[in-house]
């Protein structure tokens, strides 16, 4: 995948390296975060090939993870559907049992009531997996690292191809915490996009990835 923001040279965007763009220039940031989420022209993606390709289809707009990203709302029915799709015959046995356990409880406390009540037969497991409230532990939520690796990991089970687009994640990590996150980056093979206000160039912290930096006086940095 290719972006572009024009006047500048694209971007070769892949796997194997983060994509890291800051500036100091409000005006660029401005253009960054709204060409992002589709909200101007002023980003364009391509394949390959150089086929246009739609923001929308291209990007997967997460923010700031920190201060915007509450995980359990964001993923919470992507991931109880993924979990449906991985389990196994034992797995899927057990939440049959309790689920005829339960229907059976709530069938014989419904005599109480005197009333012509029936309770449903059919099995959903995805019914079960909500039932049972699972969630992100809320210790993760006070720790951005944690936030952000999570990002990273449950794009990996959701199987998402577009490209992983993070805000201020620099300004959230040390730069051991940043290492860390970027080898879990190469061993899941994901596309990521991380962008930032910095007041400096930064290239020399960012040699495991494509960076660029784009200064006051609009000029463009790249390692």
């Amino acid at each position: 995948m290719k972006l572009t923001y024009f006047p500048y040279k694209p971007i070769e965007m892949t796997v194997d390296q983060p994509t890291i763009l800051q500036t100091n220039n409000v005006a660029v940031m401005t253009d960054w975060v709204s060409g992002l989420r589709d909200l101007n022209d002023k980003i364009k993606l391509s394949d390959d090939s150089y086929n246009s390709v739609d923001i929308s289809k291209g990007i997967h707009w997460i923010g700031d993870p920190f201060l915007q990203v509450d995980l359990n709302k964001v993923f919470e029915a992507p991931l109880q559907k993924r979990l449906v799709e991985v389990l196994d015959d034992d797995a899927r046995s057990k939440l049959f049992e309790l689920d005829k356990a339960l229907k059976s409880a709530v069938f014989d406390a419904s005599f109480s009531l005197n009333l012509p009540l029936a309770v449903g037969n059919d099995f959903d497991p995805l019914k079960m997996i909500k039932y049972s409230g699972i969630a992100f532990a809320e210790e993760i939520k006070s720790d951005p690292y944690d936030i952000i690796e999570s990002v990273i990991k449950v794009a990996f089970q959701l199987k998402i191809t577009k490209i992983i687009t993070l805000v201020n994640v620099h300004n959230y990590l040390s730069v051991n915490q940043f290492h860390e996150l970027v080898s879990v980056i190469k061993a899941l093979d994901l596309t990521t996009l991380f962008i930032d206000f910095s007041e400096s160039n930064h290239s020399e912290l960012f040699d495991e990835c494509r960076y660029s930096f784009v200064d006051e006086d609009f000029i463009d940095w790249r390692n």
